[in-house]
């Protein structure tokens, strides 16, 4: 089979590997979509501490049941699956609790497609027994494409951080970064009932978009004035809820001194090692009753209900589609990605 195999920062190569084996209780899934995710990126550019190369990447899997090994119930050739990356113990503290994604031993040793098992830019991936038990593989429906199924792992981990900060009925939501995972917050505050959505970002190619998916108010933070702007939008108390998708710690912390009283504060983005320190006025979060909170990956349940949502017409997975290009192209591709006006990009081996 083909593979895009990571020998190291820059050194990705698409070249022959064996079919894996099926084992008793393993899974083969012909691999149909895998998006790229930012998380890609990085290992390509910089590596990761989790992975030595050679290692098959990608951890956006859509694809089909090829082969089923003995003893596997639930599941049969040619189902269309995703593959949910994260492979919990199920006996830890917060796997018993259905907290997967915090799973100990997962934060361990990063025990997750793309990472500690070969990934999907690949023509197959092999599903081992311990994470068909755990549920790993979710089923949907014909009326989705594999293209729109790849990317409930991102949405599914936006839809995380949404319940986290409870969004509602009613609530006018500020997103903070306006990339493929900000603008999916936009579409799930909407679903969720919020208000008023108003986003900021300081590319305008990527503010642009924000729109489609039902933002009210665009902000481009290098021409306007972000506090004067949200605090007049919102009567002069500022957003119910402030989600930063972006990895930027001044953000983080502006978005403390932006949020309403009693407001909800998230965030959603991962700091750089270099930059991670954020300053919070303790009297500002005191006085003003805010809750402060991250969000960090998804369950299983969480990729079912975007499916779902996906399936039923709730929210347009097609629309953060923006290219898909074949295996081979990929290498190019992770130099590209950061440069153009991309929000997901998924390959098809």
């Amino acid at each position: 089979m083909r593979a895009a195999v990571f020998y190291g920062p820059l050194d990705l190569r698409v070249e022959e590997r064996p079919v894996p084996r099926v084992g008793k209780g393993d899974v083969l899934v012909k691999v149909e979509a895998c998006a790229i995710c930012g998380t890609d990126v990085r290992i390509f550019h910089f590596g990761h501490r989790a992975i030595t190369g050679p290692q098959i990447l990608g951890h956006e899997i859509a694809g089909v049941i090829a082969e089923k090994g003995e003893g596997v119930e639930g599941y049969e050739i040619g189902d269309r699956v995703v593959v949910d990356p994260i492979v919990s113990c199920g006996q830890c503290f917060f796997c018993q609790r259905g907290l997967t994604n915090l799973c100990l031993v997962f934060k361990e040793r990063t025990e997750a497609f793309g990472y500690y098992y070969p990934g999907g830019f690949a023509e197959y991936v092999l599903v081992p027994e311990k994470a068909v038990r755990r549920g790993n593989l979710v089923k949907f429906p014909e009326n989705l494409s594999f293209e729109e199924a790849a990317i409930s792992e991102p949405m599914a981990c936006a839809l995380n951080g949404q319940l986290l900060s409870r969004v509602g009925l009613g609530d006018r939501v500020l997103v903070i970064g306006a990339g493929p995972v900000g603008c999916m917050h936009v579409a799930l505050a909407k679903v969720l009932g919020a208000m008023r959505v108003f986003v900021a970002e300081i590319q305008e190619a990527r503010l642009s978009e924000a729109k489609r998916f039902g933002a009210d108010r665009l902000i481009n933070p290098a021409r306007e004035n972000l506090r004067e702007v949200v605090l007049a939008e919102t009567q002069g108390i500022g957003p119910d809820v402030v989600i930063v998708a972006a990895s930027s710690r001044k953000a983080q912390e502006e978005a403390v001194e932006l949020a309403a009283p009693r407001g909800r504060v998230n965030f959603f983005g991962g700091l750089p090692k270099d930059d991670r320190m954020v300053q919070v006025d303790g009297n500002t979060v005191h006085y003003k009753e805010l809750f402060i909170h991250g969000t960090s990956g998804a369950t299983t349940a969480h990729i079912r209900t975007c499916l779902d949502l996906m399936g039923a017409g709730r929210i347009d997975g097609k629309a953060y589609i923006s290219k898909v290009i074949a295996l081979q192209e990929l290498p190019g591709m992770l130099q590209e990605i950061q440069k153009g006006p991309y929000l997901k990009v998924v390959v098809k081996p």
